[in-house]
């Protein structure tokens, strides 16, 4: 088994940005941690396809999204979006797929 995890650290100016990951050859996406710098930041995070369907949608969360109960099969290269990030602020991201 091999796990693959794309990390990136995003500056939402303007209360948004995105990150995009290396392709994905195939497997299951089993974990979604999104870390706001502040702890008092709301925020939301959407995952979307390459063929831009959103395959997760986050609702608002304070401080951080940490989602380990997740089976999400992937393949391809995905787009990590945060949005309405109230204040700006910088966040550390983690996406782990197992294949």
């Amino acid at each position: 088994m091999r796990i693959y995890q794309h990390r990136a650290t995003l500056v939402a100016s303007g209360g948004s940005n995105n990150t995009l990951s290396l392709a994905v050859v195939g497997g299951l996406c089993r974990h979604v941690l999104v870390r706001a710098n502040t702890a008092t930041t709301v925020f939301r995070v959407d995952v979307v396809d390459p063929n831009s369907v959103t395959v997760l949608n986050y609702p608002y969360h304070q401080g951080e999204i940490n989602d380990w109960d997740i089976t999400l099969p992937m393949s391809g290269r995905y787009t990590l979006n945060i949005t309405n990030s109230s204040p700006n602020d910088t966040f550390s991201v983690l996406l782990s797929i197992q294949e």
